[in-house]
C-alpha cells in the first residue's frame, strides 16, 4: 500500500499540529503566519521535530523540491496549514499575473484569480506525489474549518463545517486526497427540540465536548471521505502521543481501494 496522501480538517482546539507532531519521522512545513507548533514546543505540548517556516509560494515548492531530491530520512510531511499555503499561492498569482490588483480589474475579477490558481496548486499536489512515489513519504495537510451555509438544491438552506479554503482550492485537494478527515469534539444536546412544520424548534444544551472524534465518510454537516475502509468515526485518545497512532492504525486496518 502506498503511504496515504491525508487531509485533517478540524475545529480549532482539535490538536491538528500535534497528530503532525507525533507522526512517524515528520517534517513541518508552517506556511507564514502558521507558528502553532512552535507555540506548542515551547508548552512541551510536542516534541521536538524538524520543521521549516515557508515565507512565500516559490519557497514552498523549492523546498518540497529538496525534499524529493534528496533523502532527509523523514516519513511523513506535514503541511500546516492548507489555508496558509492557498494565501501564499494566491499572493504569487496575483502579482505574477495581475499586477498585485486583488481588485475587480484583478484578481476578483469574474473569480478569474482563483481559476488560475488551481493550476499553480495543482503543481504543488504534483510535486507531493513525486515525493511520495521517490521518498515513500506520507503526506498530511492540516487545515483550519469555518461554519458555511450550504445552498441546498433539494431544500432549505443548512449550515455546515467547512475548510477555510477556496472552494477550488479545497475541489482539487479532497480529489487527491486518499483520506479526509474531519476532526470535532462530540457534543451531547440536552433538552432540544426538532422543528416541524408547526414549530420552529428549540435549541438544547450542549454537553460534554471533551471527546475527539475523527469522522470518516462523509455527512450533510461535513465533508469527509477515505479509501480505507474505514467507518463512519473513530475516537481519538486524549494522549497526544497516542493520536497519530489512532489515525494509522485505523488506516493499516483498511484496505485501500480506488
Amino acid at each position: 500500500m502506498q503511504p496515504p496522501r491525508l487531509i485533517i480538517n478540524a475545529v480549532e482546539g482539535f490538536g491538528k499540529t500535534t497528530i503532525e507532531a507525533y507522526a512517524d519521522k515528520p517534517a513541518i512545513l508552517m506556511a507564514g503566519g502558521e507558528t502553532g507548533y512552535l507555540t506548542l514546543l515551547a508548552a512541551g505540548l510536542v516534541p521536538q521535530v524538524d520543521r521549516v517556516l515557508i515565507p512565500s509560494w516559490t519557497d514552498a515548492l523549492a523546498v518540497v523540491d529538496r525534499f524529493i531530491a534528496e533523502d532527509t530520512g523523514h516519513k511523513t510531511l506535514c503541511l500546516d496549514a492548507m489555508g496558509g499555503f492557498e494565501r501564499q499561492c494566491h499572493t504569487h498569482v496575483c502579482n505574477r499575473d495581475f499586477g498585485g490588483d486583488w481588485g475587480e480589474r484583478g484578481f476578483g475579477s469574474y473569480q478569474k484569480g482563483y481559476d488560475v490558481s488551481v493550476n499553480d496548486w495543482l503543481q504543488l499536489l504534483a510535486r507531493l506525489d513525486q515525493l511520495r512515489a521517490r521518498r515513500g513519504m506520507a503526506i498530511i495537510f492540516a487545515s483550519h474549518c469555518k461554519v458555511k451555509t450550504f445552498k441546498n438544491p433539494m431544500g432549505a438552506d443548512y449550515d455546515r463545517w467547512v475548510s477555510d479554503v477556496h472552494d477550488k482550492t479545497w475541489g482539487a485537494t479532497a480529489k487527491w486526497a486518499d483520506a479526509v478527515f474531519f476532526g470535532n469534539f462530540f457534543t451531547l444536546v440536552e433538552g432540544g427540540k426538532m422543528p416541524d412544520s408547526k414549530t420552529q424548534g428549540r435549541k438544547g444544551k450542549g454537553v460534554g465536548g471533551t471527546q475527539r472524534v475523527m469522522y470518516a465518510q462523509r455527512r450533510d454537516a461535513f465533508d469527509a471521505k477515505n479509501r480505507y475502509g474505514i467507518g463512519e468515526s473513530f475516537d481519538i485518545p486524549n494522549d497526544p502521543a497516542q493520536s497519530w497512532a489512532a489515525i494509522w492504525n485505523k488506516i493499516n486496518q483498511g484496505k485501500e481501494v480506488r
